[in-house]
C-alpha cells in the first residue's frame, strides 16, 4: 500500500526565484474557447507552471504554508503527478507544447545560491547517506533544503518529460525570454505562464489559466471551479495604455521583478501614471526623489534590467521538436521504482495519456500532414504555424 507524508512547509523556503513582474489585473484580457487554442503549439513557462503544482495541496487559502506531499523517500511529488496530467490535459485539447527552462541565472536574480550546483551534488550525496542509513528525519531535512529541493524537482520534471516524449529547451538565460522569443518568431501560437514576465520580454500572446476546471473545498463544501483560459495580448494592450514595451519595461522596474526589488509604494496603477507622467524613469527619479526612495534604482542597475527584458538572451537556432510516443518503462521507473506511487493510479494516468496522444498525434496529421511518427522539424512547425 502506498503511503505519503503531508509536510508543512513555508514557501519562501523552497521558492529560489521571485515569481515575476506584479501587475496583477493591470492588463485586459480576452477569454479563449479551447476551439480557439486547437492545433496550436504552445511554449510553457516551465518553472512557473510545475511551481504552480503545488499550490494545489495548499491546505487553506488564508494560510501561507502549503502542505508538500511527500513519499516514502521524503521527497514530494506534486510535480510528477501534475506534469502527467497538464500535458495529458494539452493532448486531449489537441495542443502540442514545448517547456521552457530556466538557465544561467542573471546576477541581479535575488534568492540564489553562490555554487548551485555543487550545492545541489553536496547535497544529494549527503541525501542518499542519510536514506541508506534509514534516517528518515535527516532525508527529510536534506530533501527540503533549498541547495536541493528545487533542484532535484527541475532534474526530475525534464526527466518525466523526456519519458512522456515531450520536448523541451534549455534557455541560455530564462524560461520567461525564452517562451516570448518563440511566440515572436512564430514557431508556436502562445506563452503558456501564470505571471507576467513574458509580456514584459516582448511575447506578442500569452496564455493564463490553460489547465483542467476542479473541484475543491471550500468551507467545507466540494465546490466545481470553472477554470477558464485568457489570453494577454501586448498589441492591444500597449496601444489602450498608450505607451511602448520600453515604458513597460520601466513601469516593471518600478513595481517590481526578478532583477529589482521595485520602489516602496508603487504599484502598477502609480507606476503607470508616473509613465504617463514623465515618459521615462530618468524623469521620474529626478522630479519624484521628494516623494520616493530611489537609492538603490542607479541609473546602471536601470540600463542593465532595460537590457535584460529588451534584448534577452536566447536558444535562436534549433535542429528539431519532436513529440514522441511515451516510454511506458521509463514512466514507471521514475514514478512507481524510485517515488513509490501508486502503480494501478500511474497506470490509469498513462492509459488516458496514450489515448489523448494519439488523438492528438491523429488531429495533426490530418489537418497539417504531421506524419504519423511524430518527428518534427522547425520548417514544418513554422510551415503548420502560418
Amino acid at each position: 500500500m502506498t503511503s505519503y507524508t503531508i509536510f508543512s512547509l513555508n514557501v519562501l523556503n523552497f521558492i529560489i526565484f521571485n515569481m515575476g513582474v506584479k501587475f496583477g489585473d493591470f492588463f485586459i484580457r480576452k477569454e479563449l474557447k479551447y476551439s480557439e487554442i486547437e492545433g496550436k503549439l504552445v511554449a510553457v513557462d516551465a518553472p512557473n507552471i510545475i511551481m504552480g503544482l503545488f499550490n494545489f495541496t495548499r491546505p487553506k487559502k488564508e494560510e501561507m504554508e502549503p502542505n508538500l506531499i511527500l513519499d516514502r523517500t521524503q521527497r514530494p511529488i506534486s510535480h510528477l503527478y501534475g506534469l502527467l496530467y497538464r500535458i495529458n490535459f494539452y493532448y486531449s485539447k489537441k495542443i502540442c507544447p514545448i517547456f521552457c527552462f530556466d538557465g544561467t541565472d542573471s546576477s541581479l536574480k535575488r534568492l540564489i545560491t553562490k555554487d548551485r550546483l555543487n550545492d545541489f551534488k553536496f547535497t544529494q550525496n549527503w541525501y542518499q547517506r542519510a536514506l541508506e542509513r534509514n534516517d528518515i528525519s535527516l532525508a527529510r531535512k536534506i530533501a527540503l533544503s533549498k541547495e536541493y529541493l528545487w533542484q532535484n524537482i527541475i532534474i526530475e520534471s525534464k526527466q518525466l518529460l523526456n519519458a512522456l516524449g515531450i520536448p523541451y529547451i534549455e534557455s541560455p538565460a530564462s524560461a520567461e525570454s525564452q517562451c516570448a522569443h518563440l511566440v515572436k518568431q512564430g514557431i508556436v501560437s502562445y506563452s503558456i505562464s501564470q505571471d507576467y514576465d513574458s509580456v514584459v520580454f516582448g511575447c506578442p500572446r500569452m496564455i493564463h489559466n490553460l489547465t483542467k476546471s476542479r473541484k475543491k473545498k471550500i468551507q467545507g463544501r466540494w465546490k466545481y471551479e470553472r477554470i477558464i483560459p485568457t489570453e494577454i495580448n501586448l498589441k492591444e494592450n500597449l496601444n489602450r495604455l498608450g505607451i511602448t514595451l520600453f515604458q513597460l519595461v520601466d513601469m516593471a522596474i518600478l513595481i517590481g521583478s526578478d532583477y529589482f526589488k521595485g520602489i516602496h509604494g508603487i504599484g502598477p496603477k502609480t507606476a503607470y501614471q508616473l509613465i504617463q507622467k514623465y515618459n521615462n524613469l530618468e524623469t521620474i527619479i529626478i522630479q519624484e526623489k521628494q516623494s520616493y526612495d530611489f537609492s538603490q534604482l542607479t541609473y546602471r542597475l536601470i540600463s542593465e534590467v532595460r537590457k535584460i527584458f529588451l534584448l534577452p538572451e536566447v536558444l535562436k537556432t534549433f535542429s528539431s521538436f519532436s513529440w514522441n510516443y511515451p516510454l511506458e518503462d521509463k514512466i514507471f521507473e521514475l514514478l512507481c521504482e524510485e517515488h513509490y506511487l501508486n502503480k494501478e493510479r500511474v497506470q490509469k494516468g498513462i492509459k488516458n495519456f496514450l489515448v489523448n496522444y494519439s488523438k492528438c498525434n491523429e488531429h495533426f496529421r490530418i489537418n497539417y500532414g504531421k506524419p504519423q511518427q511524430v518527428q518534427t522539424t522547425l520548417e514544418q512547425i513554422i510551415r503548420w504555424e502560418s
